[in-house]
């Protein structure tokens, strides 16, 4: 089944659109990010150091993607930018899926609808589901045990807490 076959946010389309690799990094590097970014700087030192982090790592994939995708051009081919940024752009647009929820939690924090300390563990706890509902859309299918689902959930959204362990061992 590819994406364009599948309907629409069905458990395949799903599988094939949103799990990506670039989601499930640029995720773990978000909350990464916010882990060691210093809270007690202010819930605005936060939100730009995670919002130019995204930017920065997003530029550097799409980067880097369009630089890697031509060692499977021939030498007799010819050199296509466009086409390379095209599907760069497109590949890499799970790391910038990846910022805009805790972005989101950040920028409430900032503007007082929540406390910046709701809204800075919000925004790692919302990348802890975002890696867990990846998992069990990833290990979902047919012939998938539920099981097996939940230990895909599991283990992805540990990632999540692996960042959160980082946290309370840097500060």
């Amino acid at each position: 089944m590819n994406a364009q076959t599948a309907k629409r946010w069905s458990s395949g389309w799903l599988r094939q659109e949103f799990v990506t690799q670039e989601l499930i990094s640029g995720t773990v590097l978000v909350s990464v990010v916010i882990a060691v970014a210093n809270e007690a700087g202010g819930i605005l030192d936060v939100f730009a150091i995670t919002l130019l982090s995204v930017l920065i790592f997003w530029a550097t994939e799409v980067f880097a993607h369009t630089v890697a995708a031509q060692r499977r051009r021939p030498d007799t081919e010819t050199v296509r930018v466009r086409a390379s940024i095209r599907s760069a752009l497109r590949d890499s647009r799970g790391l910038l899926l990846a910022g805009i929820p805790p972005l989101v939690f950040l920028l409430l924090g900032l503007v007082g609808m929540r406390g910046g300390t709701v809204a800075y563990w919000t925004a790692l706890w919302g990348e802890v589901a975002i890696l867990a509902a990846a998992g069990w859309i990833a290990f979902g299918g047919l012939s998938v045990a539920w099981y097996w689902r939940v230990c895909g959930a599991a283990a992805t959204a540990a990632l999540g807490l692996l960042a959160m362990l980082l946290k309370i061992l840097v500060h």
